[in-house]
């Protein structure tokens, strides 16, 4: 069991008495719960990611599928407090804005309705909208800096490129061809990204210092 598995063992233990669904519409005190690094988890941070996990994928907020959903949140909200310190560390600023405007479409779309009517969503849940989207910021804003850091290191085998692109000659032309290649090239290269973002994200994992209070 890795390190941050077993902190999240235990944190579930932690709290499997004190967020309960009875409570979820009454006044909770905003313990700290996780410290990781300089980075604080609170009770009320946990109650909203919960709630917000439930409500995007459709999910009915209920006791059951509450505690179905609390280990999955502590561990992204442990991940992304890691990823916040490293990004922190690398004074990185930019991400793609495209990127994050198709996400919270794509939200949009998966709950049927559009940009007020997700805010107005939040809202009715009482759950915070500008979290919910700062969530996906840390993420892209993780894929910048893994970019900077290991795009030098991202050398595509062209033979491999070749070969796809071999079985993709049938009916086409020059254009679609190279269109093709590009898109072939482009994943691999994310495919190597990916590689590096983990192993990078492994090695944070077991140096950042992870503390229950």
């Amino acid at each position: 069991m890795t390190k941050l598995n077993s902190l999240a063992v235990f944190i579930f233990i932690l709290i499997n008495n004190f967020f309960v669904f009875s409570n979820l519409q009454s006044q909770i005190n905003n313990d700290i719960l996780v410290k990781v690094g300089e980075q604080l988890i609170t009770t009320i941070d946990l109650q909203n990611d919960v709630i917000t996990n439930l409500v995007i994928n459709k999910q009915e907020v209920n006791q059951n599928n509450i505690n179905n959903t609390k280990d999955y949140s502590i561990k992204k909200l442990i991940n992304k407090a890691i990823k916040r310190i490293e990004i922190k560390k690398y004074e990185i600023t930019n991400y793609s804005k495209q990127d994050l405007k198709k996400y919270i479409k794509s939200v949009e779309k998966n709950l049927n309705t559009n940009s007020q009517g997700l805010k107005e969503t939040f809202k009715q849940s009482g759950i915070n909208y500008e979290i919910f989207v700062e969530m996906h910021e840390v993420e892209l804003l993780w894929n910048t800096l893994i970019f900077d850091i290991y795009n030098q290191q991202t050398n595509i085998n062209i033979l491999e490129v070749d070969r796809e692109l071999e079985k993709a000659k049938v009916d086409k032309d020059e254009k679609d061809l190279n269109e093709i290649r590009k898109k072939i090239l482009n994943k691999k290269q994310q495919e190597k990204l990916a590689l590096f973002s983990r192993s990078h994200f492994s090695n944070l994992e077991n140096t950042i210092d992870i503390n229950f209070q």
